[in-house]
């Protein structure tokens, strides 16, 4: 009876670690996924930042062109190709953050998944061990 005993409790110990290991891999999720969310409107705030500036800035140049009595021309067009041409060049540079910045947390997560499995199956190889003890073992039977 006490072999039956012992794999039922170890049966039960191996079903409650899965399930705590199932939680802990969905509050993982959760919180990449927040992460995930919370670099992705930062982004996007930003983004609308400087949009807005760049607006802005065009704007002012050409009311300045306009005072000046230019508000055509090449060196005039040339002025804002080159503003909208530098906030081209930032916007990009942002989203290239934004990506290593996600492939990070990517990364940081997965290997956070699987540092929990390989504990949850040290764990499951212990609760095994102390189950069956005495099987395998090599102790002399005499004393």
């Amino acid at each position: 009876m006490g072999g039956i005993s012992t794999l039922a409790s170890l049966g039960l110990n191996a079903a409650l670690q899965r399930e705590a290991q199932k939680r802990a891999d969905r509050n993982l999720r959760r919180e990449e996924k927040r992460r995930r969310k919370e670099l992705l409107q930062r982004f996007e705030a930003e983004a609308r930042k400087s949009d807005q500036a760049l607006r802005r800035r065009l704007a002012a140049e050409r009311a300045r062109a306009g005072a000046a009595g230019v508000a055509t021309g090449g060196s005039f067009d040339a002025i804002l190709r080159g503003l909208e041409s530098e906030a081209e060049r930032r916007l990009k540079e942002r989203r290239d953050a934004l990506a290593l910045d996600l492939d990070a947390l990517s990364a940081r997560f997965g290997s956070r998944r699987r540092r929990n499995l390989l504990e949850r199956s040290t764990g499951l190889l212990g609760l095994g061990r102390r189950a069956l003890g005495g099987f395998g073992s090599r102790r002399s039977l005499l004393g």
